[in-house]
């Protein structure tokens, strides 16, 4: 018997933004007048905008579901997400703004520690109230999810289990260092945001890069130099505050440590855990966050792990039967809403036996794979598979000669060379719209992107995990960045997005240092992918694409090892990457045997 066709899910955050950047005026969803809202003070008499929300048809003390945020209802709205559906399976529900949002008092830092003890100090204050009976589960995506974790490392008594989705946690993975490239276009949007009072200020938009290359103050703001006076005209006392923080601390330092998370804080945070991502997102922060609860918490604790067939927003407020070029067979058989609330009925109510995710671990396989749940992640029945890079030196775009080979190089091969300009980086979204995230062919047939491929596969081959390229390479100037992408060169043309990685080559030996390269001097290089979890058909290929730039995400590395918050000039870069017997260039991938 078929499931019931179901509804279309509300617009996410990023939709929304894009939309109001186009012009349009979105309707917000408003949510009803709060039961109670108060300025709630902190342990330092701090003061935090508080909402509280409680339900209709159960009397007496309930437990409270708690979402801590920067983002303000008048701007993307709060009822879409569906949270009063809390309300009515009994629970309270409690919104709350950081410091230095809107009506709360303080000042915004960027995951400060003060998101630690105001997180305590909220989930010790709903417990006390006489509407709550005690149990207090905290929820939300994105910085909602990296509050969850702040609060869940100071162990308040009375916080019984959380659900963060897509979390940032890696700073220098994703933002606002992408693999140590600084992620300018990100910063000015999102701190933007967190910075309007309507949709009517969004005119960059927040996630497409079109809104902004269109707009010429925005495209001023990505591309002038010195990157530290990119935000002057348009943000204001904290919050211009923290991009020149951000700026101004461009490795891991001391300021980074107290607002990352290491492991004496994974081994602290022994409530059950529900990590949520999604394959249409980058997954870094929920992969890092569960790798380190693994590592170091307790091997006891309820932990879960779910990956779904949703984007950034989708992994909270659900997903579509189709998304780009990818048909999602299947997607609604795990509705995100549906997973929370037997969660929560579960740790906070004792009723139930909670998600049904057939193992610790589901996730769902695009290309037709579907649902698969595991007992652990990465799966125990993921192995590395390695395949070599090739070609005869002329491996520029889409006609050029590179191969993935099984075997090694056993002969001398010439080396391949890319030209990265600094200013006149190779912008896809310009021609690739809507599908600027998954469709690669403009960056594939591009002289300056290397272009690796499998050719036809015999049979089909499912990735599953953060796959690595390693690759041994040379620049003639003491920086310069390599972008990595997978795709999938499908036969209708197409070459499908599965996973980006990305290095600003100053920052091979680790994050927490910069160490400028010998001009010339072939040095090996690793660059991690983000998730991928895809079964590629037979007849359809694997492709490495391997480019100097990433922009508008990534700001241009100029190659003069200036810093790059104050940098001015630039040059051309000259790239190699080799594969000869000596310097063997590969990708490693986790494979999934079917």
């Amino acid at each position: 018997m078929s499931r019931p066709e179901r509804p279309a899910p509300p617009d996410g955050a990023t939709e929304i933004m894009e939309r109001a950047a186009r012009g349009e005026a979105p309707t917000i969803e408003r949510m009803p007048e709060p039961a109670v809202r108060i300025q709630l003070p902190m342990r330092d008499g701090v003061r935090l905008d508080t909402s509280v929300w409680l339900p209709t048809s159960v009397e007496g003390p309930v437990p409270a579901i708690l979402l801590r945020t920067p983002y303000r209802e008048d701007v993307l709205g709060w009822a879409r997400l569906g949270v009063l559906r809390y309300c009515d399976a009994g629970y309270a529900l409690v919104f709350q703004m950081i410091r230095g949002i809107g009506r709360s008092e303080g000042t915004f830092s960027f995951n400060a520690p003060h998101e630690r003890t105001d997180g305590y100090d909220t989930v010790e204050w709903i417990a006390s109230q006489s509407w709550c009976d005690g149990n207090v589960g905290m929820d939300g995506g994105s910085y909602l999810g990296m509050t969850q974790l702040a609060a869940a490392t100071e162990r308040p008594p009375h916080l019984r289990c959380m659900i963060p989705a897509v979390p940032s946690v890696d700073f220098f993975r994703e933002i606002p260092y992408s693999g140590g490239g600084f992620t300018r276009q990100h910063s000015l949007t999102w701190t933007h945001l967190i910075s309007a009072e309507s949709l009517a200020e969004l005119s960059g938009g927040f996630g497409g890069a079109l809104p902004l290359l269109a707009n010429a103050t925005w495209f001023r703001r990505l591309s002038a130099r010195p990157a530290l006076a990119a935000a002057d005209d348009l943000l204001r006392g904290d919050k211009l505050a923290h991009y020149r923080d951000t700026l101004a601390h461009p490795t891991i330092d001391a300021w980074w440590r107290e607002r990352m998370l290491g492991p004496a804080d994974w081994a602290r945070i022994e409530i059950p855990t529900l990590l949520v991502s999604g394959n249409f997102d980058l997954s870094i922060g929920a992969l890092t966050a569960w790798s380190g609860l693994e590592a170091h918490g307790p091997s006891d604790a309820d932990r879960l792990l779910l990956i779904g067939p949703w984007d950034h927003s989708g992994t909270y407020v659900g997903g579509r039967p189709r998304y780009g070029p990818h048909e999602l067979a299947d997607w609604d058989a795990v509705i995100p809403e549906a997973i929370r609330l037997a969660f929560f009925d579960q740790h906070l109510r004792h009723r139930g036996a909670g998600p049904d995710l057939g193992g610790r671990v589901k996730v769902y396989l695009t290309g037709g794979g579907g649902w698969r749940s595991f007992d652990a992640f990465p799966p125990r029945e993921v192995a590395a598979h390695t395949l070599y890079l090739a070609s005869e030196g002329r491996a520029n775009g889409r006609r050029g000669d590179g191969r993935l080979r099984d075997a090694p190089v056993r002969t001398e091969q010439s080396p391949d060379v890319l030209i990265d300009d600094p200013e006149i980086p190779f912008v896809a979204p310009m021609t690739q719209a809507a599908q600027r995230l998954l469709d690669l062919r403009e960056r594939g047939n591009h002289a300056e992107t290397l272009y690796y491929t499998t050719g036809p596969l015999a049979a089909p081959l499912t990735i599953l995990g953060e796959a690595e390229a390693v690759l041994v390479t040379a620049a003639d100037c003491p920086d310069a960045d390599l972008a990595v992408w997978l795709a999938e060169a499908r036969p209708d043309g197409s070459l499908v997005q599965l996973a980006f990685g990305y290095l600003r080559l100053r920052y091979r030996e680790g994050f927490d240092r910069e160490v400028p390269l010998e001009p010339g001097v072939a040095t090996e290089v690793r660059i991690r992918f983000h998730y991928v979890g895809h079964r590629l058909a037979a007849g359809h290929a694997l492709v490495l694409l391997v480019s100097g730039n990433n922009y508008p995400w990534v700001d241009p590395n100029s190659h003069t090892g200036e810093p790059v918050a104050t940098g001015v000039e630039t040059r051309v870069a000259r790239q190699t990457v080799y594969h000869d017997p000596a310097r063997p260039s590969r990708l490693v991938l986790p494979v999934l045997p079917d």
